[in-house]
């Protein structure tokens, strides 16, 4: 039994394929699959699928001029009737090619074609080239019609632009390709035809762009775009790890994401990030962790600085506003890459290749890219392994490395360490390393230092919000007023100021600033939740600071009227231009008012007893006024007027 691809079975068998997969249904020829490289291809039992086509085994590949069994006859007889038929008239000759036709059961047209390519000394069994080869059946009005529906409906299919020809006139699908009263209809697979001939037309496929296509066509590029020294470009970019590591928080395996930012001059690592999701927060921290000086913690990570550019692709994440105001702020220019096409000529991605085949390949928990080269049951037995492990506790002596998923935070550590010890330290071609090549080569004024705080406020969500009545703002369903340390929003009622939300690190607290006229913002301080209770310290706190800021802003007003209060800047013009002692000013005084004197102890207890004798006097019990029975219980009625 031999087994063989069925296009290769068919070829060898002289058949289609089409035909050779209806004999193996028709049949019921067993099949099998089997994987070569990455492509799965079916193989046939080539025996019983030449059985079936009634021969005992498949022979071998015959050439193309090869004849048919009919053809050995033919040949024979073929020399018998050019000697017959040399010496006779057309008339006769003719006669002779339709009788010998009949006999050896072919056409006459047929004989005579052999008859004649054999008397030629040429192929008897050559393929004749189509007399029309090379021109259009097609009239060539009904092709101007197909292509010009295409130039006016760019995104039209072949079968959409059949419909629109149907629905204004089906009579114009038919046509007469030659003068024979035959009529063809005009098919979804001539039109794409057509439209494939017309596309070899370069005016027509720029036709077809749109604005952006178009725009994208006019660019032009040669040869490779280099840096001249480090940090004059970076490359940033991210991708999908190849190995499954195991997150105890959330019991479960995932593949991380590595965000990168490449030295194009050095390949050296300024920034190096792990992800569980591609968003926004992880770039961000990458591109920070770029201008800063990691020595303290990893003292080998001597790579860093603020780039001249950034070259990156289109992704929804480096085409956001929010990645284009961090870098508008430090002064940084973004190169967007056409698709399909790497100006470094991937470099990044040669980074991402030696990071998954020097060192993920030798992890535990490695799946590969490929997700049909994978070993699930492998897999499942590397989690189980470290599920048991993690509900003991961790004991280092119970570990079963390498028979469990590495942990995020130990996959991190060993990247790193990989990063530093490896891809930094490996000789290049002229005896120095990546590490050396940075060091050596950076430009001092690249090196610059930016706050961290600073930074984090570049890297913030601005949010405009208009300040309420009672000096708050509205943002993400709760109620936020400004730290009292640092002053009260309440002067700034009805206008807008901008949260800023650092998400680069959890925990960070919200921000609060004033836009400037020329687009800066400045900070005025930190939000915190409005309190519930009203008798809490954190309201008072903020009843106290938005008293001291109305008192400001009162005194800030004033001064500002008498500023710009005409009188008053008359008076100054005249102290300029006198140069005499200044001039009586108009100020407002306020009086204190005046305080007694406190009274003595015999003062205090002489009115005391002088109020005392008062009381006494005017204390009368009215039976009105207190009512009868209330006087009659107590007993306070006076005689006489009990009855």
């Amino acid at each position: 039994m031999s087994w063989l691809p069925v296009d290769e079975a068919a070829e060898r068998l002289g058949v289609s394929r089409a035909s050779a997969w209806r004999l193996i249904q028709r049949h019921g020829i067993p099949t099998r699959k089997e994987k070569h490289g990455r492509t799965w291809r079916t193989l046939v039992d080539a025996d019983l699928l030449a059985l079936a086509l009634g021969r005992e085994a498949p022979p071998e590949p015959r050439p193309v001029e090869a004849s048919s069994a009919s053809q050995p006859a033919l040949e024979a007889h073929l020399s018998r009737i050019a000697a017959e038929a040399r010496d006779l008239p057309r008339g006769l000759k003719w006669d002779l090619i339709k009788e010998e036709a009949q006999r050896l059961g072919v056409t006459p047209n047929y004989l005579a074609r052999l008859l004649r390519r054999y008397e030629a000394g040429q192929l008897l069994y050559a393929r004749r080239p189509r007399r029309d080869r090379g021109t259009h059946r097609v009239p060539a009005e009904l092709r101007k019609l197909v292509v010009g529906l295409k130039l006016a409906h760019p995104r039209a299919s072949a079968r959409r632009i059949l419909r629109i020809v149907e629905a204004n006139d089906p009579g114009l699908l038919l046509y007469r390709p030659y003068s024979t009263e035959t009529l063809f209809r005009l098919s979804e697979a001539t039109v794409r035809r057509i439209l494939r001939k017309a596309e070899e037309n370069p005016a027509f496929r720029y036709a077809l762009l749109s604005e952006e296509g178009r725009r994208e066509f006019a660019r032009t590029w040669a040869g490779h775009v280099l840096a001249e020294y480090p940090m004059q470009m970076v490359m940033v970019d991210m991708t999908r790890c190849d190995t499954f590591v195991y997150l105890p928080e959330e019991d479960r395996m995932v593949r991380l994401r590595i965000h990168v930012a490449l030295d194009v001059y050095s390949g050296a690592v300024p920034s190096l990030v792990f992800s569980r999701e591609e968003s926004q927060v992880p770039t961000d921290q990458l591109l920070i962790l770029m201008t800063q000086d990691k020595t303290p913690l990893v003292p080998d990570w001597d790579v860093r600085g603020v780039p001249e550019r950034i070259y990156w692709d289109n992704g929804k994440v480096y085409r956001s506003e929010k990645s284009e105001h961090w870098a508008r702020t430090l002064g940084i220019e973004l190169v967007y890459s056409r698709p399909h096409v790497s100006h470094t000529r991937g470099k990044v991605e040669r980074f991402f290749g030696a990071f998954h085949q020097t060192f993920e390949a030798l992890l535990p928990g490695y799946a590969g890219s490929d997700a049909t080269e994978r070993d699930s049951s492998e897999l499942r037995r590397l989690l189980q392994n470290t599920r048991r492990w993690v509900a003991e506790g961790m004991p280092p002596e119970r570990d079963p490395y390498p028979d469990r998923l590495l942990l995020e935070e130990e996959y991190k550590a060993r990247a790193l360490q990989w990063l530093l010890g490896t891809w930094h330290r490996e000789p290049l071609e002229d005896g120095l390393t990546r590490l050396d090549l940075f060091r050596a080569f950076v430009p001092r004024p690249r090196l610059v230092e930016y706050r961290l705080e600073d930074l984090y406020l570049a890297a913030a969500y601005q949010v405009e919000r208009v300040v309420r009545g009672n000096g708050t703002v509205q943002y993400r369903g709760r109620t936020w007023y400004l730290d009292p340390r640092h002053g009260s929003l309440l002067p700034w009622q009805g206008q807008k100021v901008v949260v800023l939300d650092v998400q680069v690190l959890p925990g960070q607290p919200l921000r609060v600033a004033l836009r400037n006229p020329d687009g800066t913002l400045k900070v005025l301080g930190e939000l915190l939740p409005e309190p519930l209770r009203a008798d809490s310290l954190e309201a008072r706190a903020k009843r106290a600071a938005d008293k001291a800021a109305i008192r400001a802003l009162q005194e800030e007003a004033r001064r500002l009227v008498e500023e710009l209060s005409p009188a008053m800047r008359l008076e100054d013009m005249l102290e300029r231009l006198s140069g005499l002692a200044p001039l009586p000013r108009r100020e407002r005084i306020t009086l204190r008012a005046q305080e007694l004197p406190a009274p003595s102890p015999e003062e205090i207890a002489r009115g005391v007893e002088e109020l005392a004798a008062e009381l006494e006097d005017d204390l009368v019990l009215d039976p009105i006024a207190l009512g009868e029975q209330w006087l009659r219980e107590r007993g306070l009625l006076p005689r006489g007027e009990e009855e």
